[in-house]
């Protein structure tokens, strides 16, 4: 099992991305070698999501991820960190493209501004798309493709996919602290 145990639940944003980031990195910095992280999240900010990723992957430890009943959005890049990516049976995935909102006081926009919000958005769907292609193997105009359709993914659809590596109850040693991370 991993040295370190955490469930991270809720969104991934501002609070929840920094805070995995952090406890992960105290423990690595007391000798921590592999952590655990088992997820349950209907996605969120894809900064903060791709931040969390570059930073697990970058770390040079085990890192191991647990879909704990639902990975969607960029929780599923997240997810993707994992050199070992486990699911609970009943556990499922959703993929799908990127959007925006446009409000404050004036949600009216200059052509450049619309052209502008339409590269950065493509480039957020070009970022995701390459993540998950490299992680589950699979060519990125299927993602790409996926990302349109909106795809949802059981445990079983998921490891055809190449995002699970094995469908699993088990999810924490229960002789090990569990670190929470969680935010409604």
């Amino acid at each position: 099992m991993a040295d370190v145990q955490i469930y991270l639940a809720g969104v991934v944003n501002n609070q929840t991305a920094p805070k995995l980031i952090e406890v992960v990195n105290e423990r690595v910095g007391k000798g921590a070698r592999s952590v655990l992280i088992a997820i349950s999240s209907g996605g969120g900010n894809i900064y903060w999501g791709v931040t969390a990723y570059n930073f697990l992957r970058g770390l040079g430890i085990t890192v191991i991820t647990h879909n704990l009943g639902q990975v969607d959005s960029v929780a599923g890049v997240l997810y993707c960190a994992g050199e070992e990516r486990l699911c609970v049976p009943e556990g499922r995935f959703l993929i799908h493209g990127v959007q925006t909102t446009f409000g404050g006081t004036n949600p009216t926009l200059a052509e450049k501004d619309l052209r502008s919000t339409l590269a950065s958005l493509e480039q957020d769907r070009d970022t995701i798309a390459s993540i998950l292609a490299t992680r589950t193997g699979k060519p990125l105009a299927d993602v790409r493709a996926d990302m349109l359709k909106e795809r949802i993914l059981t445990a079983a659809d998921a490891q055809d996919y190449g995002f699970v590596t094995k469908i699993t109850p088990d999810v924490f040693d229960p002789s090990q602290e569990i670190v929470q991370i969680l935010l409604p």
